[in-house]
């Protein structure tokens, strides 16, 4: 299982493999950062890529996310991938931000721009937690076929409100493609820039089942979206 999209020198990327943000119960929780040609970090994006639910104990290194993390790093991106446990232990993804914010300088990421990037179940339990401890360092959200979840709308600092990104597959058998359609409106309401765009085609997980321009036009506006 693979990213479908491939891009110019994303075999040529810089990684920092298996950095542990983690301890609990004897096991290690574990991130990667792919890093950008760009050596000026602090004024580089930074993606984190939240993967959904799964009983693949290291899902950071499947080829996908591999892949998105070459593809992300390739486009001008420092990016992060990790190991989390959605569905036991959300609080995960909290530490895991904590540990970004703390080590930032080490890690040599960029902070103070944070793009979180999430896809199918991560996207309601991962953009959540994340908006729980969001100081007004989350600039972007991208979300690929997954819900968001409703509460998030109470917790947008109306001072410096983040903007979206939604895609959905028209195919999709997991979410329906108008599940987000409350918040879309709610968050636009409440002032928030919102992309939303539909596959026409899209499955649930679309970047790997479906081949074909309308899914390579998708992640390249997901692209020109975080550099905006």
């Amino acid at each position: 299982m693979d990213l479908l999209y491939k891009c110019p020198n994303m075999d040529n990327i810089e990684k920092r493999q298996d950095v542990v943000y983690k301890v609990i119960d004897e096991k290690l929780l574990g991130l990667d950062v792919y890093y950008s040609n760009n050596t000026d970090f602090l004024n580089i994006p930074t993606v984190v890529v939240v993967h959904g639910s799964s009983s693949i104990e290291d899902i950071k290194d499947l080829k996908l996310f591999q892949s998105w993390g070459k593809v992300l790093a390739a486009s001008g991106f420092n990016t992060v991938t990790f190991n989390w446990r959605p569905e036991q232990n959300p609080e995960d993804i909290k530490d895991l931000i904590c540990f970004l914010l703390n080590n930032s300088n080490e890690l040599k990421l960029n902070t103070n721009n944070i793009n979180i990037f999430a896809f199918s179940s991560g996207v309601e339990i991962g953009v959540k937690n994340v908006m729980e401890v969001n100081t007004g360092f989350i600039n972007k959200i991208i979300t690929y076929y997954g819900k968001i979840d409703s509460s998030i709308i109470e917790m947008i600092n109306t001072s410096n409100l983040p903007k979206f990104f939604i895609a959905m597959g028209a195919l999709d058998d997991v979410y329906t493609s108008d599940c987000n359609d409350n918040f879309i409106k709610e968050a636009r309401d409440l002032g928030c820039e919102v992309e939303y765009i539909l596959h026409s085609k899209g499955e649930h997980g679309f970047e790997v089942f479906n081949e074909g321009e309308e899914t390579n036009r998708i992640i390249e506006q997901t692209i020109k979206f975080i550099k905006k």
